[in-house]
Formats: C-alpha cells, sequence, structure tokens
C-alpha cells in the first residue's frame, strides 16, 4: 500500500467524482464503488477496495487515507480529519481538490516554461554525439590518405572524437553514477535540505522557485486558518506543503516562537523595515500582512490576495523566462554545430593546395 501512487491529474478526478457523488446524496460507500466500477486503472481499483475495507470495519477515513502517503499528504489527512469531526466530508474532499489543482496549475506553469528548451537540447546533444561518433571517423580517414595539415580546431575535434570512441562505456557509466548520486542527495533527509537551500540560490530560477514555494505556502495557509485549523497547526502543515525542507526548518523555527508567544510578524521579519535589510526568505511585504492581521484578525482574507498575488507574479516570471532562454538556447546550440562543421570543412581548403 505504502507504494501505491497516483499522477497529480488521477488524483483530482478521483476526488472530483468523489466529492460530486456525495454532494448528490449517494453515501460514501456506494460513490467509492460506482468509480471503481467505472474506472479501468488497477492502481485505483486497489486504493477503492482498501477504504472501502477499511470503513466497513469502521475505521477513520484518516486513518484510511493515511495508508497511501505517497498519495494523501499531512494537509489531506489534517483537512479530512477536521471534516470528519463535523459529518461534512464532502466538505474536506472539495477542499483537498481545490489546492491539488492549484498546484498542478502552479507546476504546469513552470514545467512549461522549460520543454521548448529541453526538447532542443535534447535533441540537439544526440545529433552532435551521433556526428562526433559516427561521421567524424570516416571524414577524419579520409583526411589521413590526403596526407592533409590539419588546422587546430579540426584535430580538436577528431581527438575528441576519438576519445568518445574508446571511453564510451566508462562516460556512460560515469554519467548513470552522477544520476544516481543527485538523486541520492537530492532525497536523502539528511541531505535534502542542502540540495532545497542551493535550489533557491540557482541563478535565474531563484526567484521562480521562491515564488513558486511562497504561493504554495501562502494558500494552504489560508485554507487552513480559514476552515478553522489553529494557527500553530496551520503552519505546522503548510511546512510540509511547501516540499522544501530549508523552508521547512524555517517554517518549524516560526512555529515554535509562536507556541512561545512570540509575534508572528515578528518571526517573519517585520523589523527589517527599521534597518533596511532584505528577507531572503520572507519577503517584507508577508510580514506587513501578518501585523495588519494582528490588529485586525483578517488574515485568511489577507493570505488569499498575496496568494494570488504570487500566482500573478510567477505567470510573469514564467513568461520572462521563457522569452529569454529559448533565443539563447537556440545561439548555444547553433554555436556548437557550426564550430562542428567549420572544422570539418577547414581542412578542404589545404586538399585544394596538395592537388
Amino acid at each position: 500500500m505504502w507504494g501505491k501512487r497516483l499522477s497529480i491529474k488521477e488524483k483530482i478526478d478521483f476526488l472530483d467524482q468523489l466529492g460530486t457523488l456525495i454532494v448528490s446524496g449517494i453515501p460514501i460507500t456506494n460513490s467509492l464503488k460506482i468509480i471503481s466500477y467505472q474506472t479501468e486503472k488497477k492502481n485505483l481499483k486497489s486504493i477503492i477496495e482498501t477504504i472501502l475495507d477499511d470503513i466497513n470495519k469502521w475505521l477513520p477515513l484518516k486513518e484510511s487515507f493515511s495508508k497511501f502517503p505517497n498519495i494523501f499528504k499531512i494537509f489531506d489527512l489534517s483537512i479530512i480529519e477536521m471534516w470528519e469531526l463535523t459529518w461534512k466530508v464532502w466538505d474536506s474532499i472539495e477542499i483537498i481538490r481545490v489546492k491539488e489543482e492549484k498546484t498542478k496549475e502552479i507546476k504546469s506553469k513552470i514545467i512549461g516554461a522549460f520543454v521548448y528548451p529541453i526538447i532542443i537540447i535534447g535533441l540537439s546533444v544526440i545529433m552532435i554525439t551521433i556526428f562526433i561518433l559516427f561521421v567524424i571517423p570516416k571524414i577524419t580517414d579520409m583526411y589521413k590518405d590526403a596526407k592533409v595539415n590539419l588546422p587546430k580546431l579540426t584535430k580538436f575535434v577528431i581527438d575528441l572524437s576519438d576519445f568518445l570512441q574508446a571511453n564510451i562505456f566508462y562516460i556512460c557509466i560515469s554519467m548513470v553514477w552522477v544520476i544516481w548520486c543527485f538523486y541520492i542527495f537530492k532525497t536523502n533527509k539528511k541531505t535534502k535540505i542542502y540540495f532545497d537551500r542551493y535550489v533557491l540560490n540557482l541563478p535565474i530560477f531563484w526567484k521562480l522557485m521562491r515564488k513558486k514555494i511562497l504561493a504554495m505556502f501562502t494558500s494552504s495557509l489560508w485554507t487552513l486558518l480559514k476552515n478553522g485549523v489553529i494557527i500553530n497547526k496551520s503552519l505546522e502543515i503548510s511546512s510540509w506543503v511547501v516540499a522544501n525542507d530549508y523552508y521547512k526548518k524555517e517554517i518549524d523555527k516560526i512555529t515554535a516562537w509562536i507556541s512561545a508567544w512570540e509575534e508572528f510578524s515578528k518571526m517573519l521579519g517585520i523589523e527589517n523595515i527599521k534597518t533596511s535589510t532584505k528577507n531572503n526568505i520572507f519577503p517584507i511585504e508577508l510580514a506587513s500582512i501578518v501585523k495588519i492581521w494582528e490588529q485586525t484578525w483578517k488574515l485568511p482574507e489577507l493570505l488569499l490576495k498575496i496568494s494570488d498575488k504570487y500566482n500573478k507574479e510567477i505567470d510573469i516570471v514564467v513568461k520572462n523566462l521563457s522569452t529569454a532562454i529559448e533565443p539563447i538556447v537556440i545561439v548555444v546550440v547553433w554555436a556548437i554545430i557550426g564550430t562542428l562543421i567549420m572544422a570539418i570543412m577547414l581542412p578542404f581548403f589545404n586538399m585544394v593546395n596538395v592537388i
């Protein structure tokens, strides 16, 4: 069960169907049976069977959903537990669905910005590799027979081709090893926090990463507070939603300070306004909004506005990145291809002199 997974789209579709059926007055057990009957996905059928079995044993829905941690996160379980107490499970299903749709929307925007450059780079790497491994060797033999003095650029390309041919196996093994090490560094509990911190400082992309995290943080915090979850618990759950261990560590510190009756806005860096110090974790505008809440007690409404603001800023950043990256990628790729073609063509001029 722990290994069961659903894509974001599959999860949204499941929650959408389940919520619609429950709102229509169909009991949750019958609703699950209908979805199981209609779906062709064996994975989803297996998940539904487990949930139905737990419901028949009178186990709480939260406990049943918690058996699938790769699908239902802490945020989902907290919302389900809260609404189970009021017998309004359909509300919890709708809240989780909306949250997943927002998450999917943000991810789609970011991925969409890099699809075209990645495709161009991938095809170019394949084309250049084939050129160096298969085309250059044949041309090299031709130059050897003609006994032409080769330019330095041509010699470099030929040497590169010879090196790749002689060491292609070790190069592939090294690439697999590097990818494996990267994966371990990214997922290991002890090193993930360093990876997450590094990502936030990547040139060009750092602004997009921070906007994404802040949008998810403020959106989840708004949802939880609006539905009656206390601030400490809301922060604790939101720290998991951001999916960044470095930010989670900072949010956990804030939660601990709030439990000690420290001001929320102070922990976010509101006092930086006086010293003109820049907070690289939380922007001063977020601290200002929280300060207003501490005086008006209208934090959910304010968080909704700033969450929408971050989403709009993500759109702008993604658009700007797409506009800037695409021509740069094309220029770099064609520069490499042009250099290879030039390296091949230069010796032809010497061949004319020999003839």
